[in-house]
């Protein structure tokens, strides 16, 4: 078990994706302009353009492409701005892309490989019919009508993302198809069912084989190796110690349900006592999580990562193995 008590959070697109706070710290940081460029140069993707400009021009699949980029970029940066400051993980997990990401940042794989699987290997050929992502709101003690006959043909269950903050709701991440989810949403009483269309989703979907055979062929190349530090798994309630065991991860990532309560419970079992959340990966004030929580994804939320690594007695800077980023 880790001492540090800090675990980092890599989320996935769960809602709108703001690209305002990566674009502060691109505009305040070498080390994230940094990050860009090392993107650019891997994938041809200029960072005005992984920033959010002129995307509303571009294509779907193109659209989908320059959204994974873009937020696997920014924790990645963000990462690194931490670093910094001294403020390292003593864990790491994530959801989705996420997962994928704390991969990276545990030493699983090098980003450059990373970030060329997420340039191949997301997206689907059905350019009629866009994935999407919703979130559904139900009552904390039961299943109402509406979402009991919801599972049916273009509409998956993709995870329990657990509680509101007020224990009223559980959060329950549905994927499928724009047209059947805006279905649902409409059926739904107002608000109970929240889309978010910005990518194709090939992560946590029962929907995506043919991104899971085109994950498959991928992972086959890739560079895993054993972690670095220790990487919990939103699949169960797990620490990832092999090579194998991530390479797994990567595959079983794109088509399983989610469970955004395993992956905390056992970044609590080994001390958390604080999580940052990087980038706007995760919504904020919307999950109860059984530690606090600070969502870093502006230059002024350095701040507010400090006082509260200092409120919860985090070590900044953990003793033991660190993992290379400036690659």
């Amino acid at each position: 078990m880790t001492d540090t008590g800090l675990a980092f959070l890599c989320g996935t697109d769960l809602d709108t994706y703001d690209p305002s706070g990566p674009a502060a710290f691109y505009d305040s940081s070498p080390v994230l302009r940094h990050r860009y460029r090392k993107v650019a140069d891997w994938t041809g993707v200029e960072a005005g353009r992984l920033l959010g400009r002129d995307r509303a021009r571009a294509g779907t699949r193109e659209r989908a492409l320059i959204g994974r980029l873009a937020l696997a970029t920014a924790m990645l940066g963000i990462h690194d701005v931490l670093a910094v400051h001294h403020i390292r993980p003593g864990v790491l997990g994530g959801l989705g892309i996420g997962t994928m990401v704390a991969s990276c940042l545990a030493g699983a794989l090098p980003r450059d490989a990373l970030i060329r699987t997420l340039a191949d290997g997301g997206g689907s050929d059905e350019p009629d019919r866009a994935g999407a992502i919703a979130l559904a709101f139900l009552p904390a003690a039961h299943d109402p009508g509406w979402y009991r006959g919801a599972l049916h043909a273009g509409i998956r269950y993709s995870g329990t993302l657990g509680e509101d903050t007020s224990g009223t709701y559980r959060v329950v991440l549905l994927t499928g198809y724009g047209d059947a989810l805006g279905r649902l949403a409409a059926e739904a009483p107002k608000g109970a069912v929240r889309i978010s269309e910005s990518n194709r989703v090939t992560v946590h979907s029962p929907l995506g084989r043919e991104a899971h055979g085109r994950m498959r062929r991928l992972v086959t190349g890739l560079p895993f190796a054993a972690p670095v530090l220790p990487l919990c798994s939103t699949l169960e309630t797990k620490t990832l110690r092999t090579a194998d065991d991530v390479s797994e991860l990567f595959l079983r990532n794109v088509v399983q349900p989610a469970d955004l309560g395993s992956l905390t419970a056992e970044m609590h079992a080994h001390g958390t006592r604080l999580g940052l959340v990087l980038g706007p990966s995760l919504p904020r004030n919307l999950l109860r999580f059984p530690f606090p929580v600070v969502h870093v994804e502006s230059p002024a939320d350095i701040a507010q990562a400090i006082s509260a690594i200092l409120e919860f007695g985090v070590e900044m800077s953990p003793a033991g193995h660190s993992v290379p980023h400036w690659a």
